[in-house]
């Protein structure tokens, strides 16, 4: 099995963002925040193959409420 077929690996997206279904998320959340706040990489939790929520820094988020106009 490839790392590309392996769902226990994230699997980076054209888009630039990672995808992991959220089942294998919990066994390796400290390397998911880890990565976001070391390397600002992003990570899609997935439920059956849809993206249901992303791992962000807090300093991403800000910006992209910033962005967007919100307070």
């Amino acid at each position: 099995m490839t790392a590309a077929q392996d769902p226990a690996v994230p699997e980076l997206q054209p888009d630039g963002v990672q995808n992991l279904p959220l089942t294998h998320a919990r066994a390796q959340l400290t390397t998911l925040i880890e990565d976001a706040r070391e390397r600002n990489v992003v990570t899609a939790l997935t439920v059956r193959g849809r993206r249901r929520i992303c791992l962000v820094t807090p300093e991403f988020y800000e910006r992209a409420k910033k962005a967007l106009g919100e307070s």
